[in-house]
C-alpha cells in the first residue's frame, strides 16, 4: 500500500473488517513471502510448473477473483451501517470484481436501497483474465456473475466511452441507459507540488506495467536507431517491468537506462513532470480502445510529450489528441516513433499542449460529475 494516499481518507470514516486471503497464501507458496507474489498485473509467464499450476488453480477456484474471501465480512459490515445510517447510495466498486457480488447482496436485503457499481476495468475482457488459463466452468460463472450485477445496479458508472459501450452491449436495450462514464481525475494539486528534478540529458520516462506481451519491439528498433545518430539519452523506467524489455534496451548504444522499481505516487508524479518524452505501452488484445489508466490522466496533466503505442482509434489516443499531448503509434510504426522522438528532442520544452482541455480532468471536476450524478439518482 502507498501510504501517501492515507491522507486522502484522514476525514472519511473507515470500516475495517477481517477477510480471508488466499493469495498470501499463493504468494508464500510461491515466493516464500507473505506479500512479494501478489499479481500486480500482467499475466504469469513463469517457466515453474509449480506456479503455473498454483496460478490456474488461483484463476479456477476462486472465481471472480481471489479477494471473494472479503465478501462474507465487507456484506456483514455494510449490512450493519445501512441499518444504522440509512444511506442512499451505496458504490461497490471494482477491481477486484468480487466486491460487485457484495451489492447484489445488498440490494436483495434492501431492494430501496439504491446502488451504483463503479467499473474502473472491464471484468470478462481484462486482460490477466483474458490472458489466463481459465477452464470453461470459470469463464461461464464470470458470465453469470457479471450480468447478474449489470442487471441487478440501479446504476452502472465506468471510465470511458468505449468501455460504455461495452458494458451496454451485454444488458437488455431498456436497461443500457444506466450506464454512464465519468474519466479517470488526476490530482492537480500533487501534480502541481512534484518537484522537477534537474537534468541536462534528454530523458525518455516510462511510469507503469510494461508485461512481457505488451508490443514493445517497433519502441525498442527507433531507440536502436536514435543511439546511433545522437549523443547518450536517458531511459527511466518506475513500475513494473519486464525483465525481457530491460535486457533489449541495456543493449542498446549512447542510452543510459535507470531501472527504478516500484516507486510512491509522489515519486512517480515527480518522475513525468521531470520527462524530456513521456512513452506508454497499452496491451494490444480484443477491446483494446477501452483502456484508459489512470496513470494516462497524470501523463496528459504533466505536460509533456506523449508517446503512446497502442489502438489508434482507442479512448486513450483521443484523448491525447484531444489534448494536443503528443502521438499513438501502432506497435510497428518504429520509423514513425523515431521521427516523433527526435522531434521532441529538437523542440524541448515546447509542447502546444491544450491546458483548457486537461483542467476538466482534475479530481475537483470529476468529482463535481460525480456528484451530480448521485443527486439525479437519488432525486428519480
Amino acid at each position: 500500500m502507498d501510504d501517501s494516499f492515507m491522507e486522502l481518507i484522514s476525514k472519511i470514516n473507515v470500516v475495517q473488517t477481517s477477510t480471508l486471503e488466499p493469495l498470501k497464501t499463493y504468494s508464500l507458496l510461491t515466493t516464500g513471502s507473505s506479500h512479494k507474489g501478489i499479481p500486480r498485473g500482467g499475466v504469469n509467464n513463469s517457466k515453474s510448473i509449480f506456479k503455473k499450476l498454483a496460478s490456474m488453480i488461483k484463476e479456477n477456484l476462486f472465481v471472480p477473483d481471489a479477494r471473494v474471501g472479503w465478501n462474507k465480512f465487507a456484506k456483514k459490515a455494510a449490512q450493519e451501517i445501512i441499518q444504522r445510517e440509512l444511506p442512499d447510495v451505496v458504490v461497490t466498486t471494482g477491481p477486484p470484481q468480487s466486491t460487485h457480488l457484495v451489492g447484489v447482496a445488498l440490494k436483495k436485503l434492501f431492494p430501496k436501497l439504491i446502488w451504483m457499481a463503479d467499473f474502473r476495468d472491464p471484468w470478462i475482457e481484462l486482460f490477466s483474465i483474458d490472458q489466463a488459463s481459465k477452464s470453461a466452468w470459470a469463464n461461464k460463472r464470470n458470465t453469470k456473475l457479471e450480468l447478474s450485477v449489470l442487471t441487478n445496479a440501479d446504476s452502472i458508472l465506468t471510465i470511458g466511452p468505449s468501455m460504455q459501450r461495452l458494458l451496454q452491449q451485454k444488458m437488455p436495450r431498456a436497461q443500457q441507459d444506466k450506464v454512464t462514464y465519468i474519466y479517470n481525475g488526476f490530482d492537480d494539486v500533487k501534480m502541481e507540488n512534484a518537484p522537477i528534478l534537474p537534468s541536462d540529458t534528454f530523458t525518455i520516462i516510462f511510469v507503469g506495467l510494461l508485461a512481457d506481451e505488451y508490443p514493445s519491439d517497433g519502441f525498442v528498433s527507433a531507440l536502436k536507431q536514435l543511439g546511433d545518430s545522437v549523443a547518450k539519452i536517458k531511459l527511466i523506467l518506475a513500475g513494473n517491468i519486464a525483465k525481457k524489455f530491460i535486457n533489449k534496451v541495456n543493449e542498446i548504444d549512447n542510452l543510459e537506462v535507470d531501472v527504478k522499481g516500484f516507486v510512491s505516487h509522489e515519486q512517480s508524479l515527480s518522475l513525468m513532470k521531470s520527462a524530456s518524452m513521456l512513452f506508454t505501452i497499452l496491451p494490444s488484445l480484443p477491446n483494446d480502445e477501452i483502456i484508459i489508466s489512470g496513470k494516462m490522466m497524470e501523463y496528459i496533466a504533466a505536460r509533456k510529450p506523449i508517446l503512446c503505442i497502442g489502438n489508434k482509434k482507442g479512448d486513450a489516443a483521443a484523448l491525447i489528441q484531444e489534448s494536443n499531448s503528443g502521438v499513438t503509434f501502432n506497435s510497428q510504426e518504429s520509423n514513425e516513433m523515431l521521427a516523433f522522438i527526435k522531434k521532441c528532442m529538437q523542440e524541448e520544452g515546447t509542447l502546444n499542449a491544450d491546458y483548457q482541455s486537461i483542467a476538466q480532468y482534475n479530481r475537483k471536476s470529476t468529482a463535481v460529475q460525480l456528484d451530480q450524478l448521485l443527486d439525479e439518482l437519488v432525486k428519480k
